[in-house]
């Protein structure tokens, strides 16, 4: 019997000394270390990614900077207004009546289009929106192009609208085999054509250059002024105009400004109450 009482408190020891280390004890001590890392990667997720360096031409002075996006809105849409703004008044009201204000109105619109497209031009080598936008042209060596490149680019909007119309006008014509029709048709394509080719240059360019651009070597700048350019008379009335963009740039940069920061506040947001569904699932 004292062998047998022994190999029971052997056996007994043994089966109490089994449950002591209980292996699922150690599933729940992984689940905290996890927990944390969420919210930061969350945040990392949200950071916006550095911007690329803009594309530079080759041998370009450093005092320019090649324009932005803005300062090229600003300007297309300044010689938009100043180009078609009294054309398309003058049109609507062809419409209802012929009178004489009407005649007025067209000539004022020409000859304000006229003065954009080849008087300040061909004097300055810029047009009116390139004054709004504080923007001009050089090559890559700092040196303003030949003026009739600021003609050229400039007349592309009217050779658009200017082949429209001859499409529209001859397109009826043209089945009857009218040799007139179809020669004014095919000449309103080619004009249609150009500032379609022009687009797709720039949108092949990293320095947005259009076909002349490309043909003249040049790049649109933010303006410098540099020796020789004149600062009084009308180039000073022109020059202010610039204000007027510069205001519009600020008030986009606060914009953004603006967004950037709520878009921030709600990645912590949402990181804070990811923090908070963590903590209660592990409660």
């Amino acid at each position: 019997m004292g062998l047998l009482d022994k190999a029971n408190a052997n056996t007994g020891g043994a089966t109490t000394a089994a449950p002591v280390a209980p292996t699922p004890a150690t599933a729940p001590v992984s689940t905290p270390a996890v927990a944390p890392v969420a919210a930061p990667a969350k945040a990392a997720a949200k950071e916006k990614k550095p911007k690329a360096e803009k594309a530079r031409p080759k041998g370009l002075p450093s005092e320019f900077e090649i324009a932005g996006a803005m300062n090229r809105t600003i300007g297309a849409w300044s010689n938009v207004i100043v180009n078609f703004g009294l054309i398309a008044v003058a049109t609507v009201m062809s419409i209802s009546d012929t009178n004489f204000t009407t005649t007025l109105l067209w000539g004022g619109a020409f000859l304000m289009y006229l003065v954009n497209v080849l008087v300040i031009p061909l004097r300055f080598g810029r047009n009116i929106g390139q004054f709004v936008s504080r923007t001009k042209y050089v090559n890559s060596s700092g040196v303003s192009p030949p003026k009739i490149h600021a003609v050229l680019n400039s007349l592309l909007g009217f050779l658009l609208l200017l082949g429209i119309f001859l499409v529209f006008a001859n397109m009826g014509d043209i089945s009857d085999g009218d040799t007139k029709a179809i020669t004014w048709f095919s000449i309103g394509c080619v004009m249609i054509i150009l500032p379609i080719m022009n687009r797709q240059f720039k949108a092949s360019s990293p320095l947005n250059q259009g076909m002349f651009d490309r043909l003249f070597a040049t790049y649109l700048v933010k303006h410098v002024p540099v020796a020789g350019e004149s600062a009084g008379g009308w180039m000073q009335r022109l020059e202010s105009m610039g204000d007027f963009g510069d205001r519009l740039q600020e008030r986009q940069k606060q914009r953004e400004q603006r967004a950037s920061e709520r878009a921030a506040e709600k990645a912590a947001e949402r990181a804070a109450a990811a923090n908070a569904e963590d903590a209660g699932a592990e409660g």
